[in-house]
C-alpha cells in the first residue's frame, strides 16, 4: 500500500472516530436533557443503521437523597429511525431495557406554620408532590426549537425498585413484572413519559409484601 494510501486510510478512520465520539456526546447531552438529570455511560455502541447499544447507564440522583441513583440499567438497546434523528420528533421505534434498576426516595414534611399534623411528601422523581399537593404542570421557558420524542414500544426485563421512607427504617427492595408500554415520550400529542413512572409506582405497590410499605405508598400516590 503506497504512503498516500495510508493517509488517506487514517485519515477517514480519524474522522469516522471523532464522528462517533460527536454522536455518542449527542446522545448522552440529549438523553440528560429529556430526564433532566446528569446522566452517566459506561459504553455506547451505534451503528448508522438506528441502533444503538447502552451498556451501564445511570441517571443521578439529587445529593440529599439516601441513593446515588434515580435509576440504573445493565444495558439498553434502541432502534431509533435515522430519517428522525435531526428533525422536531426523534422517532424510537424500539426499547429494551435489561436488568433496570430504579431508586425512590421519599421524604415526609410536617406542616409547622399550621400547627396541625398535616404531612407532605417528596420524592426524588416529582411525583409525590404534584399529587398531595395538586401543584401545576411545570412551565418551561419558550424555546425557538424543541426537540421531542416518541417512543413506539418498550420492554422492561427483570426490573427492580428500591424504596427508602423515614418510617421504615431499612431500605425496602421489590421485584418488577416484566413490563410493556407503547406510544409515549415527551411530545404533546403522546402519553407522557413520566406517566409510565405511575405504572411502575403502581406495580411496586402491587408487588410489595411490606404492609406497612403498601399502606404508605398507597396514602402517598392515591392508589
Amino acid at each position: 500500500m503506497s504512503r498516500i494510501n495510508v493517509i488517506v486510510l487514517i485519515f477517514i478512520s480519524i474522522l469516522i472516530f471523532f464522528n462517533k465520539k460527536i454522536v455518542s456526546y449527542y446522545y448522552i447531552n440529549k438523553f440528560s436533557n429529556w430526564v433532566e438529570r446528569p446522566v452517566e455511560i459506561k459504553k455506547l455502541n451505534f451503528n448508522y443503521s438506528g441502533y444503538v447499544k447502552i451498556e451501564d447507564i445511570k441517571i443521578l440522583n439529587h445529593e440529599k437523597n439516601y441513593y446515588r441513583n434515580i435509576f440504573k440499567a445493565e444495558k439498553i438497546e434502541i432502534s431509533f429511525d435515522m430519517n428522525s434523528i435531526f428533525s422536531d420528533l426523534i422517532l424510537i421505534k424500539s426499547l429494551d431495557i435489561y436488568g433496570p434498576e430504579f431508586f425512590l426516595d421519599i421524604n415526609v414534611k410536617k406542616d409547622n406554620k399550621n400547627n396541625d399534623n398535616k404531612k407532605f411528601y417528596e420524592d426524588n422523581i416529582g411525583l409525590a408532590k404534584k399529587i398531595n399537593e395538586n401543584t401545576p404542570d411545570k412551565i418551561w421557558p419558550k424555546k425557538n426549537k424543541d426537540i421531542n420524542f416518541l417512543i413506539k414500544k418498550s420492554n422492561l426485563y427483570g426490573g427492580v425498585g428500591y424504596i427508602k421512607v423515614p418510617q421504615i427504617l431499612n431500605p425496602s427492595k421489590v421485584k418488577l413484572s416484566r413490563m410493556k408500554f407503547s406510544s409515549f415520550g415527551n411530545d404533546k400529542n403522546y402519553r407522557h413519559y413520566k406517566d409510565i413512572l405511575n405504572s411502575i409506582l403502581f406495580d411496586l405497590y402491587a408487588r410489595t409484601d411490606e404492609i406497612k410499605l403498601k399502606q404508605l405508598l398507597k396514602e402517598i400516590y392515591k392508589f
